[in-house]
This record gives structure tokens, C-alpha cells and sequence, in this order.
């Protein structure tokens, strides 16, 4: 298989790089430091591209080059992102939660949608149980006039709506399979947690990098299946999502109000 995996420079990222490469797949590397990806590639055997998700020209040099450098890509996980502790906006004058979580890989994803559909790809979206505090406000997705809060009810609203587009892929392309799951708090570098004085402690009581990565193996290596649009929990199904996520036609308002941002910042 022809793994396209972002996010791939550290973490579960990283570790779902290596276990995939061990498989015998060949990886698109995709990130944003040039050492670490650079590293990951060869470590992998894989090919290194480089994109910040701060800039949306970046995302679609990036789908410009994989359509270029891959006949057939056989699945995409969309794994980059992140939280953060302070308001911010992206080169594109977006807020970057919003952004770097939704924005940028929503670009990217349709812009390799023709090759996705081509080789009846499967896509994943990293999601987060924050989703269950996170509304999705596609009128103000960078939640302006709201408390930040150390940046946690955007990181939420972002990870819903990741969720709400892997639902909404399997209803608008049925030749592709589409996916979103929670990794579960994982010791990375991922909010700050391998810098904070109590790692030794954290890594105590949570997961590694390779536990957390264990669901996006199986889901992009295609071991774990089940029907489009599932989300899983610790590689098992979960159908507690709020009732905006399960909904169809806020799903559908999301993907609209996506296309319409992106087509304004293209």
C-alpha cells in the first residue's frame, strides 16, 4: 500500500510511521520540521514532504506533489494538528486551532480527491474524545468573542468537526473509506507533555506513542474495518458522540462551509 500520513514526524505520528514501514508499506511522510520528517523518512524508508498547515498554499503544494510523485494512493491519514494554549492566527488570518486541525486537512484531502476515489482509498481523521465539549460554530469556527480557556473548548470544537468530515466523506463518496478515532492521551510531545515537569509521572499513567497509535495502524493498514464513517475508541466502535456529530445535516453544513472558506483563501 501507498500510506500518505501527516503528522508523521513525532508521536503517534512517528510510531505508526515505523510500524507501517515494518508491514512492507511505502510512506509519504509528511511535516513540518525538515530534521525530524527528514529522519522519519529514512527511518521508514519513505519519501519526506515538507508543509505548515499555518499556510493553506503550503497544504496544496504539498497535494500538488503527492499526485505528482504517487499513481495510487491507498490511504491518507489526516494526523497533524494540535492544541493551543493561546489564541493565534495562521498565515491565512485563521484561527489556527481551526486551521491546522480542520482547515488544512480538509484542503488537503480534496485536493487528492480524484487519486482517493481512483484507488478507492481509505482516509483517517485523528479525532479526540474533546469532541464531547467542543460545538462545532461553522459562523465562528475561530470562536471569537469566547473564552479560550488554554485553548481546550477550540481544540474540542476542532476534533467534533473531524469527526462530523469523516462521517460526512462516507456519505459524499462511497468509493471511499472514511474513519476518525481517538488515540487517547498519549506521553508526546502533543500539548507540551514531554516538556512538562511531571513527565516522569505522566508517562506513568499514560499511554506511549505506539499504544496510541495502534488504532490509526489498523484503520489505515485496513485490519480494522468496519462501515465507512465509523468512530472508534481504543479500537473498538463508539457511538456516544454528541448529537451534532451524528447528525447528517450539520455534517453536510460543515463540509459546505469548508469549501466555501477554502475557496476564499485558494
Amino acid at each position: 500500500m501507498i500510506i500518505v500520513l501527516t503528522g508523521a514526524s513525532s508521536g503517534i505520528g512517528r510510531a505508526a510511521a515505523l510500524a507501517l514501514a515494518e508491514q512492507g508499506h511505502e510512506l509519504a511522510i509528511v511535516g513540518r520540521n525538515p530534521f525530524r520528517t527528514h529522519e522519519v523518512a529514512r527511518e521508514t524508508g519513505g519519501t519526506a514532504f515538507l508543509a505548515d498547515f499555518d499556510k493553506l498554499a503550503d497544504v496544496r503544494q504539498l497535494a500538488r506533489e503527492l499526485l505528482a510523485t504517487y499513481p495510487r494512493i491507498d490511504a491518507l491519514g489526516n494526523n497533524a494538528g494540535g492544541i493551543l494554549a493561546h489564541r493565534a492566527l495562521s498565515a491565512d488570518g485563521v484561527e489556527r486551532t481551526w486551521q491546522h486541525n480542520v482547515l488544512a486537512p480538509f484542503v488537503l484531502t480534496t485536493s487528492l480527491m480524484p487519486r482517493l476515489v481512483e484507488s478507492r482509498a481509505r482516509v483517517v481523521f485523528t479525532g479526540s474524545e474533546a469532541n464531547r465539549w467542543g460545538a462545532v460554530d461553522v459562523t465562528n469556527p475561530g470562536r471569537d468573542g469566547k473564552l479560550w480557556l488554554r485553548g481546550m473548548p477550540a481544540y474540542g470544537a476542532a476534533k467534533r468537526a473531524d469527526i462530523m468530515l469523516a462521517r460526512e466523506l462516507a456519505r459524499r463518496e462511497p468509493a471511499i473509506s472514511s474513519f476518525a478515532f481517538h488515540p487517547g492521551a498519549v506521553a508526546t510531545g502533543f500539548a507540551g507533555l514531554d516538556r512538562s515537569p511531571l513527565a516522569p509521572l505522566i508517562r506513568r499513567v499514560i499511554r506511549t506513542p505506539e499504544r496510541g497509535a495502534a488504532t490509526l495502524i489498523g484503520l489505515l493498514d485496513g485490519t480494522l474495518e468496519a462501515p465507512s464513517g465509523t468512530y472508534f475508541v481504543d479500537e473498538r466502535r463508539d457511538t456516544g458522540l454528541a448529537a451534532q456529530a451524528l447528525d447528517p445535516a450539520e455534517c453536510a453544513k460543515l463540509w459546505d462551509a469548508l469549501e466555501v472558506q477554502a475557496a476564499a483563501l485558494a
